[in-house]
């Protein structure tokens, strides 16, 4: 009886002590990873049998941009952990922090040398440094409303920017990179977009902060997009080209000595937390850019506003039953993103992909 596994070519009948001329004279079976390899005389088949690849990034994206988007919202309330600090001072501990947490992580993984070859790499390239410095100042920009909103009262107004947002990126991703939406995304873009204008009728239209927000993280990732730099060096580089403001905002406030006399021994502890916080959302969340769709990772921010809005309620403030037309539909968005996650794994997590090798 033939024992060879199935998938492996046969040339003929190896019968008799002789084998003919274009039989299998060798072969040899073994394992790497997710792949099986058959290796033959004059012939190597590879055949995949689990998961594809694509589907291992995707998933890792998908954690990541959640991840990113859980801290993002705890960051928004870790400010009114603050006072007396005003929003200009917290945004200035948190580039400092980030800083400082970011290069302690780069020095633990010996990524100098890296760091110092990617930004050699932007400066030989105008357009590719003009990118990453537009970033970076996007983005200290977006971080200094994060700070500046809820002490402000004007949370409400952060999140109807985050609920636009995505529709923008969805939009920016068909136009600008030609992506395809499949039919429970696209049930998902109309359900999010039912709910924003059902806020944007309620409002009467959106404020600056709306408005920033909506057309200026798109810019961000667009400007991003083709920058081979790691998330970690991206990341450093964005911080520092707003440090300088920091500092400078910090000093003229005297480093902040009511915070410290009232906060005690905690205080440095507090701005550490910022600084873990901070970098670790922006981390996961340049990094989950790089593994998603636009349209895709746009649509999952809506996370980030659903969260944002619990966090104006613990601050009081106020809710009512007319916001259930905004929130209900942006939910079922959200459902609707997991089915489609659920749906797009099932159909492709028993798919065998069979390469061969002449």
């Amino acid at each position: 009886m033939d024992q060879r596994p199935p998938g492996v070519c046969r040339r003929g009948t190896d019968t008799g002590d002789n084998p003919p001329a274009g039989l299998f004279i060798l072969f040899l079976s073994f394992r790497i990873s997710h792949y099986e390899f058959f290796i033959t005389h004059g012939e190597c088949r590879v055949i995949v049998r689990r998961c594809r690849q694509e589907n291992i990034t995707l998933i890792g994206g998908i954690i990541l941009a959640v991840s990113a988007c859980m801290l993002f919202g705890l960051l928004s309330y870790y400010s009114t952990l603050l006072p007396p600090m005003d929003a200009y001072a917290i945004w200035g501990w948190r580039v400092l922090a980030t800083v400082l947490v970011v290069a302690l992580v780069i020095s633990v993984q010996r990524g100098w040398k890296l760091f110092a070859a990617e930004m050699a790499e932007l400066w030989r390239v105008p357009a590719s440094l003009g990118a990453a410095v537009f970033g970076g100042l996007m983005m200290g920009f977006q971080l200094g409303l994060f700070g500046w909103a809820p002490l402000h009262g004007v949370s409400q107004q952060v999140a109807m920017g985050y609920f636009l947002m995505p529709l923008v990126m969805v939009l920016a991703g068909r136009v600008l990179y030609g992506e395809t939406l499949s039919p429970v995304r696209r049930l998902a873009v109309a359900c999010a977009a039912i709910g924003v204008s059902a806020e944007l009728i309620r409002s009467g239209g959106f404020s600056w902060v709306s408005l920033v927000i909506m057309l200026g993280m798109p810019l961000y990732f667009i400007a991003k997009a083709k920058l081979v730099t790691t998330p970690l060096s991206i990341l450093m580089f964005e911080q520092l080209v707003v440090l300088p403001p920091a500092l400078f905002i910090l000093q003229q406030q005297n480093w902040n000595p009511e915070y410290f006399a009232a906060a005690g021994p905690q205080a440095w502890l507090m701005i550490l937390g910022l600084g873990l916080i901070s970098g670790g959302s922006l981390l996961f969340y340049i990094a989950a850019s790089k593994k998603l769709p636009f349209a895709l990772f746009g649509m999952l921010g809506y996370v980030e506003p659903l969260l944002i809005f619990l966090v104006s309620l613990v601050l009081g403030e106020a809710f009512t039953t007319a916001d259930l037309w905004t929130y209900i539909p942006i939910w079922a968005a959200i459902l609707l993103l997991i089915l489609d996650g659920w749906l797009h794994l099932k159909k492709t997590g028993s798919a065998q992909v069979v390469a061969d090798i002449n």
